[in-house]
């Protein structure tokens, strides 16, 4: 049996995700000592993290609708290189101004370029039967990236300088660009699939979708979404995930650390959320495809409202420790969403649609940042955000039982053609 280069394309999305996204979402790191060399207050510093998540919150949908129509390759290619520049230039940066811009405005849209909508249809083209397990593995390039990013750079800030450490990411970033541009081939084979059979691959290839597909029949998809239920009460979990997210990545550290826990240990707690999210999407990975995702998204939202709760008055190591593993667990939804939309619309403008609801994941996720400095600043504790945080989760929760999950098994959804709302169970 002949390799399927879906598993390289496969690897190349996992890379992806370990250098654009493992170190922003391990930013906290930074805040203190930039603050010590700058003397910035919290809330002017988690501003720049805010400003990240709206360039990634205003592109995603366009670069979605780009990866829709012509594929992903350039899409991806373009972000990774905004990453590694923005990181590099970060370095060089004396002024708030100079964070908004590299970090916000440069990092934010590769991240944007890089995230979920583009690496989803990058993943829904050459993945139908596996699916679920290739945007699990996907999304452990996040977590991996975390894991070991995180420490790393804590450690190269205490022995060195934060500007070292920035340096040192974006060089590496840039080994990305042209892996990415040459190894990414432009279309799917035919078969689209990894289906092992040749019976198989010839009954996905009469059902594969166009390679170009038109603006009308983006337009007719997301039309059939935005009047589904379902979509909705996904996009509601997803906001507050991205609220919860960007508020712990960014404030996790100087939260443990004004506690009395070291900064070196603050940024292994951070690290393990990376750890735990690899083992949390693995699992998932291995039935995904088989059970309710709804119920998964219940259970996943659930862990992450505990694991805040943790996070009230942390009084050591030990329950720091607990919680970031807990909250790292709770960290696989997104490739469970991904395919949830994928189920119910189909392949044909995935790109689109998780663009889309990636863009109100990340508004949110600006509000959150922004949020726990500014309270912070006013308040001299992070408690009350604690507190919104978790009754957010709360309602992701309760949000997520009424997802209504169309057959997986049908034609419609494996072709990539999108269900009628009846079909689609809303």
């Amino acid at each position: 049996m002949n390799f399927y280069y879906g598993w390289i394309v496969l690897a190349i999305a996992f890379l992806i995700g370990f250098f654009s996204a493992g170190i922003n979402q391990g930013f906290g790191i930074f805040i203190k000592p930039m603050i010590d060399d700058f003397g910035w207050s919290r809330a002017d510093i988690s501003l720049s993290i805010s400003i990240f998540a709206i360039m990634s919150a205003i592109i995603p949908p366009v670069a979605g609708r780009i990866s829709d129509r012509y594929g992903p390759r350039v899409v991806l290619a373009v972000g990774v290189a905004l990453n590694a520049l923005g990181m590099i230039l970060m370095a060089t940066a004396n002024t708030l101004v100079e964070v908004y811009l590299f970090y916000g405005v440069l990092i934010g849209a590769g991240f944007g370029f890089t995230g979920i909508a583009a690496t989803t249809a990058l993943i829904s083209r050459w993945f139908v039967r596996r699916r679920g397990l290739a945007l699990s593995i996907a999304a452990t390039g996040l977590g991996a990236g975390q894991l070991l990013l995180a420490p790393l750079t804590t450690m190269v800030i205490i022995q060195f300088s934060w500007q070292t450490a920035f340096a040192a990411v974006g060089i590496a970033s840039a080994v990305l660009i042209p892996l990415v541009f040459f190894l990414l081939k432009k279309t799917a084979p035919d078969n689209g699939d990894e289906l092992e059979t040749p019976e198989s691959q010839a009954a996905a290839a009469s059902k594969s979708a166009p390679d170009c597909i038109t603006n009308e029949m983006i337009r007719a998809d997301m039309n059939i979404a935005w009047s589904s239920r379902s979509f909705w009460m996904l996009a509601s979990g997803f906001m507050a995930c991205g609220f919860t997210i960007f508020f712990l990545t960014a404030h996790l550290v100087p939260l443990a650390t004004d506690a009395g826990i070291s900064a070196q240990q603050a940024g292994i707690a951070l690290g393990l959320t990376g750890g735990t999210s690899i083992l949390a999407n693995l699992a998932i990975a291995t039935f995904v495809d088989r059970v309710s995702r709804k119920y998964i998204l219940v259970g996943l939202y659930a862990m992450r409202g505990v694991s805040i709760l943790m996070l009230f008055n942390v009084s050591g190591v030990g329950m720091l420790y607990a919680a970031a593993l807990l909250f790292g667990l709770s960290r696989a939804n997104a490739p469970v969403v991904s395919a949830s939309i994928i189920d119910h619309f189909g392949r044909r403008a995935v790109g689109s649609l998780v663009g889309t609801l990636f863009m109100y994941h990340q508004f949110f996720a600006a509000a959150g940042a922004f949020a726990g400095g500014l309270v912070y600043d006013n308040f001299g504790s992070y408690n009350l955000m604690l507190g919104v945080a978790f009754f957010s989760m709360v309602s992701a929760t309760a949000a997520s039982f009424f997802i209504e999950e169309p057959d997986r098994e049908t034609e419609q959804v494996v072709a990539g053609e999108p269900l009628s709302p009846a079909v689609a169970g809303d």
